[in-house]
């Protein structure tokens, strides 16, 4: 039986649908195949090569990272550490060329090729205004922010360093429009909580899905923080682009390259957690105590770039059972082929040995578990491979194909993660890009994913899943740009049932007058239930999780519209205003008897207003950034709030700079949780912490003081779990 759905179909058990997409799959390969075939064909035999090196305008270092891209082609390159870079394969000929960088204004220069090298010397200067930079996530290709239809927000790697962030989770709550519950890291209020996963953005790893195949989770410490180059939020529908998962954005982490010359970078952390503002809460006598450290080697060998890393945190926690000690090793490699293709292989390895704090004694001891818990612990250890292979066939055709492999274990919230195996994934994409026009250009391909877990609490499950996609991006003027794309996903849980749903997407961008654009777009999101939401059947006498094999894929229909607005190079602003709607929403429900059970809401909707300022003063010696994000989250037919959902989130965070030495604050705000679902009698505040730094920049290196939480404000991060008490800490990074 078909059940018909507005934007796409659903079906249970049905032969046909279970075997539907082979013929698609056949087609779409070979399609692809034939378009690079006649592609390869048709590509100049007589070229030249641009080389060149990037610098600042000011102090004449070299940087690294910058996008360098000839107009209207998909010829480009990046920067390597020591600035230079070099795009071979032009066709001789008369090209604009575009130069960008995070943080500087870009620069277009013509240049002329013919059969030789062209060399450059280009000078990029410092740019408060983000909204020239280059983002990849908005359209799967690199593109102008300013020139996004979507709500895009970046971290960059500076966000990142002069925060001493320690994780990624913990990094994007500063960013507007995101934050985090728990360890539930929501966009706009799409997640809320949920302790057996169910995560409603898709997060990936240089474009690669990294989302666990049982909980639908993520590990956000597979990849040390301090080799991630740049993140890109993107706010809103984003199915028809990447599919199932991403039903309200999509994170993704953009890792560092290879440098070309040898280059060695560290990081040394050490703090202490000082004593609850509760005496009461006090529970020891010790100092508690936690360091970091971060070490990562990358050279070139010839045509092949290697990048290794490895990270060590520890810390004795600042509560009971809250000890742990994390290893993180990466290896990323880059080699360029002889026919000026690409293949980029990454591995990870994470090792998480820790003890384990559900909740509170009780509220008098909330710093100490249960006497049943002490000492409880756990080890989980996650994998994750990828193989991306790259190639140009002429200066219009592309091909980019992955593979890869995602073993990881997350954790559940009761102590009986040894009866549960690793969840493996494993996943596949051809992706062909084409320019018919310098102003237009299409990409089109298919994904695939392949799911396999197991446990006593759920069986034995296979799950695959395959979507062919298309994207149109046209650059209708300098001025006017419009984005389309349609993807069908199907999931299909071997056994049992078929999902599938079109999911279409639409955006526009318009710049009216110089420094005001105008950004709108409209998408269909999708999300299939995880294995754990459907057959979970787990826990003690005092509670258990029933299963729901009857659960239904979720389904959004999400709509934005906003203004971004800079004045010169002092001040930048954002304002949109959103509205989400979920249909058939799967969230935790609690019965008197204390058995939780995942359920369908029948619909749900969440209608906003989102706000950024960055403003300059003093010549950058005063930076000001703020955000503040509104949000109505409800049940459609009961009116009342949805679960875990804050109604404001707000961050305010200046900082000053002078000859090297820098202070800065950061203050997070978010409203109380007005409806929990396991303790709604327990009384909740509001988030309110302050960050301060201290330190100073000399050539390379870095010293800060940090305080962590410096009010020593205490709220619940979730039900009967205390945000981490105020904090002290020592770092010192550089790079040689």
């Amino acid at each position: 039986m078909l059940t018909a759905q507005f934007g796409g179909l659903s079906g249970r058990k049905n032969p046909w649908l279970q075997n539907w997409h082979r013929p698609a799959t056949r087609l779409g390969t070979l399609v692809c195949t034939l378009l690079c075939l006649l592609a390869s064909l048709s590509s100049a035999d007589i070229t030249g090569t641009i080389n060149g090196v990037v610098r600042q305008q000011d102090t004449s270092e070299p940087l690294a990272g910058a996008n360098i891209q000839i107009e209207g082609t998909y010829l480009g390159a990046s920067s390597r550490g020591d600035g230079r870079f070099s795009i071979p394969r032009v066709p001789p000929g008369h090209y604009s060329l575009k130069i960008t960088y995070i943080g500087y204004k870009p620069r277009r220069i013509p240049v002329t090729v013919q059969t030789d090298r062209l060399e450059l010397q280009i000078e990029l200067e410092p740019s408060f205004v983000q909204m020239s930079q280059i983002v990849v996530t908005g359209s799967r290709l690199p593109e102008d922010l300013s020139a996004a239809a979507a709500s895009i927000a970046v971290m960059t790697q500076n966000d990142i360093q002069r925060r001493n962030s320690m994780s990624i989770d913990q990094a994007l709550v500063n960013l507007p429009g995101v934050s985090l519950v728990g360890d539930y890291v929501n966009i706009r209020g799409g997640s809320g909580y949920n302790r057996l996963g169910g995560h409603r953005q898709l997060v990936l790893l240089d474009g690669v899905p990294i989302m666990t195949s049982d909980l639908g989770e993520v590990n956000w410490n597979i990849v040390p923080i301090t080799e991630v180059a740049h993140i890109e939020v993107l706010k809103g529908a984003a199915s028809s682009i990447y599919g199932s998962g991403a039903i309200s954005g999509v994170v993704n982490i953009l890792t560092k390259l290879p440098e070309r010359q040898p280059a060695f970078s560290f990081r040394q952390t050490a703090g202490f957690y000082d004593e609850p503002a509760v005496p009461e809460w006090r529970w020891t006598e010790e100092l508690l105590t936690y360091n970091r450290t971060d070490l990562s080697y990358s050279q070139s060998f010839g045509p092949v770039g290697v990048r290794l890393a490895l990270s060590r945190h520890a810390s004795e926690g600042d509560r009971q059972n809250g000890e742990f000690e994390r290893w993180y090793v990466t290896a990323k490699t880059r080699w360029n082929l002889p026919d000026h293709s690409t293949l980029t292989a990454f591995g990870s390895f994470s090792s998480d040995d820790r003890q384990l704090f559900l909740q509170w004694r009780e509220q008098n001891h909330a710093l100490l578990v249960p006497p049943t818990e002490v000492g409880d612990r756990y080890r989980l250890d996650g994998y994750l491979t990828y193989l991306i292979y790259e190639k140009l066939f002429s200066p219009t055709f592309s091909l980019r194909a992955r593979m890869s492999f995602n073993q990881q274990l997350v954790g559940v919230p009761f102590n009986i993660t040894g009866a549960f195996a690793p969840a493996l994934g494993l996943g596949g994409e051809m992706q062909c890009n084409w320019r018919p026009h310098p102003q237009h250009h299409l990409s089109f391909g298919v994904d695939y994913r392949h799911d396999r877990v197991e446990s006593e609490y759920y069986g034995q499950r296979r799950a695959n899943g395959i979507s062919p996609y298309v994207q149109n991006v046209w650059h209708l003027s300098d001025r006017l740009h419009f984005d389309s794309g349609l993807r069908l996903d199907t999931y299909t849980l071997v056994g049992d049932s078929v999902e599938f749903q079109v999911s279409p997407k639409i955006g526009l961008s318009v710049q009216p007058i110089d420094g005001t654009i105008v950004h709108a777009s409209f998408g269909r999101g999708f999300r299939a239930a995880t294995v754990v939401e459907r057959f979970i059947s787990a826990g003690s006498k005092d509670f258990r999780a029933l299963p729901n094999p009857d659960l239904i894929p979720e389904r959004s229909t999400l709509i934005d519209i906003g203004v971004r607005q800079s004045v010169g190079e002092i001040l930048s602003a954002e304002i949109t205003g959103f509205y989400s709607y979920y249909k058939h929403l799967i969230e935790p429900t609690l019965a008197s008897d204390l058995t939780a059970q995942f359920k369908n809401t029948p619909a749900a909707r969440i209608l906003g207003i989102e706000n950024l300022l960055r403003w300059r003063i003093w010549k950058d010696r005063l930076i000001i950034e703020a955000s503040a994000t509104w949000m109505n989250p409800r049940e459609q037919g009961s009116k009342q709030i949805l679960l875990y959902r804050p109604e404001w989130i707000g961050f305010f965070s200046p900082r000053f700079s002078w000859n090297g030495y820098f202070a800065e604050a950061d203050f997070r705000y978010m409203s109380r949780l007005e409806r929990v679902a396991v303790y709604p009698l327990d009384e909740r505040i509001a988030m309110r912490v302050w960050d301060f730094r201290l330190g100073y920049n000399w050539k390379n290196y870095r010293l800060q003081l940090l305080v962590q939480n410096a009010l020593n404000y205490h709220y619940t991060v979730s039900e009967r779990v205390l945000g981490e008490i105020r904090s002290f800490a020592l770092a010192f990074s550089g790079e040689l």
